[in-house]
């Protein structure tokens, strides 16, 4: 019988990894930081404009005993994206892990005064953009076996009615296009998923009034909603060894409420 656990903690999967995790400074970056630092990997901490959340995230790391560290890059940059990939490749040798999490947002105070159209060219900026260029830019600096996460939305395959959804379903849909088309050209070197969320918990929806979050609730089949931690688990899998031969696949997290 092989022992396949010479020499691997198989409890700990993405011990001594290496991990950089964009728009980690809030949010479900955060518990993504957080979650694969507990794993033993060493977590570059990336963030946009959020330094003083990102500088949290790192100490919270470092005070429990993981590694971790800092870097800023406009990921709507593309010598921005050069700074980061090389600052992290000089911080952690080959890259083990990139999970593409930063993304702008079209609900929330920080797109007040903003148009329709203002709006679409920031999302697609950060979200459509940033992805494209940190996928090009990685992938020969990643490790053999690496993978990269890309963050999509379950609604992107079946559309939602109202200004910000159409923004969403158009940025998150060419991310789950544009992960197919690196799972294609990266392999057999680098797998390539993308994570597709549904209602999850965050600043945005803990906000709303208790009869919407439970209207939501009763049309989710398992009747409520999502965590951080719940988008956590599902990057943890596909960064491990379990999921060795999954890739180009679109992980919908979201208690059944698309099915796909």
């Amino acid at each position: 019988m092989t022992n396949n656990s010479v020499g691997t903690d198989l409890s700990r999967p993405l011990d001594k990894k290496t991990v950089v995790i964009t728009g980690a400074g809030r949010g479900i970056g955060r518990t993504l930081a957080l979650g694969f630092a507990s794993q033993g990997a060493t977590v570059l901490v990336h963030h946009g404009h959020s330094q003083r959340a990102a500088e949290d995230v790192v100490r919270q790391i470092k005070s429990a005993g993981g590694a971790a560290m800092l870097a800023q890059a406009d990921i709507s940059s593309a010598a921005d994206v050069a700074r980061l990939v090389k600052d992290a490749v000089d911080k952690l040798g080959p890259i083990d892990v990139w999970i593409n999490n930063a993304g702008a947002t079209a609900n929330s105070e920080e797109t007040i005064g903003l148009s329709d159209l203002d709006i679409f060219e920031r999302l697609m900026a950060v979200d459509v953009l940033g992805t494209w260029l940190c996928c090009r830019a990685v992938a020969s600096y990643m490790s053999v076996g690496a993978c990269i996460l890309t963050t999509g939305w379950d609604h992107a395959f079946v559309g939602a009615p109202g200004m910000s959804n159409q923004l969403y379903s158009v940025s998150k849909g060419a991310i789950i296009a544009m992960t197919r088309s690196f799972a294609r050209e990266l392999a057999p070197r680098i797998r390539v998923n993308c994570i597709a969320p549904g209602w999850i918990d965050n600043d945005w929806s803990t906000n709303r009034p208790p009869s919407f979050r439970e209207r939501v609730a009763q049309t989710i089949p398992l009747k409520h909603w999502g965590t951080p931690e719940d988008v956590l688990s599902a990057a943890l899998f596909l960064s491990s060894p379990a999921a060795a031969l999954i890739t180009g696949q679109v992980l919908l997290v979201n208690g059944g409420d698309v099915m796909r």
